[in-house]
């Protein structure tokens, strides 16, 4: 764990923490770190500059899990704003960061509920690393709006997950290629959602897989606590392999035939967004045919903007088609030091 992970004023007794910078950890990060860090904010014993996205992320853990999501907030709440009385910030406590984050939080303890500490702070910072995945829900207007500093408003891109939800997204592994081919061979043969005409080998398959590292994940959509039934899947890709383009992205999507219309492509594409937005891509592109209407609605309201029409690009089912590009652009700076 890097000394950023690290609580500050963590149990100084212990021979195994020297200290709350500067040195690593001999010993895995515990419950005793998180209530040190949840007390030295309540009595605000560590600066601002001090207070970063990951010290946020696990005080808000400490919180759920000492509280529950219902009891979290308030908790917070009362932290948070006797911590800025104290070391006023710049843009003074923002309601709606706080629960949001929260939120996310109490989802990613409920899909790993019986993990050791260590591990459920090491998963949830590596999974919202950025200050801006809230990026994923909320549009920058609707986020920085007045409205949303006073009060919790509803985000207005893609829902937040609600604790406990019965269907896990997590990476794919070479277990799930057979079930991953399985959906993608209905679209093949008879949707235009995918250009491709052939279904892949699982050579290819894998060779697909192993193609997508930690700046391109494939995902997948399970039911329970993810070792359930492969519901669907999505992935990030290059967009171009030229280098200047290596921050740029484009999006696949897809569900297993006879479970359209229950929202699961909206979480996929919602959590492909998140990831994009953590991994400090900059641009994600989609190429949607030009008679899929469901899936333009779909990445539109996910906060894509129509980027342009290629006519007469794809020739599948004895029939052209023209390709829309759809393009969700990722802003800089707007959520930075923005925490909860």
């Amino acid at each position: 764990m890097s000394d950023e992970r690290l609580p500050p004023f963590a149990d100084r007794s212990d021979p195994g923490d020297r200290g709350d910078r500067g040195d690593r950890r001999e010993r895995p990060l515990d419950e005793r770190d998180l209530a040190a860090l949840a007390a030295a904010i309540e009595g605000a014993a560590i600066a601002q500059r001090d207070f970063s996205h990951a010290r946020h992320l696990l005080l808000a853990l400490h919180y759920v899990r000492a509280h529950g999501p219902e009891g979290a907030l308030a908790r917070m709440r009362s932290a948070l704003q006797a911590f800025n009385a104290r070391h006023p910030p710049t843009y003074g406590y923002h309601e709606t960061i706080t629960a949001a984050w929260l939120t996310l939080v109490a989802g990613h303890a409920a899909e790993h509920r019986g993990a050791a500490v260590h591990d459920l702070a090491e998963g949830l910072l590596d999974r919202y690393r950025s200050s801006k995945a809230l990026f994923a829900h909320y549009s920058r207007a609707r986020l920085l709006s007045d409205d949303a500093r006073a009060a919790f408003v509803a985000p207005d891109l893609a829902p937040l997950p609600a604790p406990g939800d019965s269907v896990r997204i997590r990476l794919a592994t070479e277990a799930d290629l057979a079930a991953i081919e399985e959906i993608y061979a209905f679209y093949v043969e008879r949707s235009t959602c995918t250009f491709a005409t052939i279904v892949p080998t699982p050579a290819e398959r894998r060779a697909w897989l192993a193609a997508h590292g930690p700046l391109h994940p494939a995902t997948v959509a399970v039911e329970g606590d993810g070792a359930g039934a492969v519901v669907g899947w999505g992935s990030l890709s290059q967009w171009n392999p030229r280098e200047a383009y290596a921050r740029s992205v484009e999006n696949s999507v897809y569900v297993r035939d006879g479970l359209q219309r229950r929202g699961l492509g909206r979480r996929i594409l919602a959590d492909l967004v998140s990831r994009a937005i953590s991994l400090g891509h900059r641009t994600i592109i989609a190429q949607i045919a030009g008679d899929q209407a469901a899936s333009v609605a779909l990445h539109r309201a996910l906060g894509f903007e129509d980027a342009g029409l290629l006519r007469d690009v794809g020739h599948k089912f004895d029939r052209w088609l023209d390709v829309i590009l759809m393009q969700r652009a990722i802003p800089y700076s707007a959520s930075d030091g923005q925490q909860p």
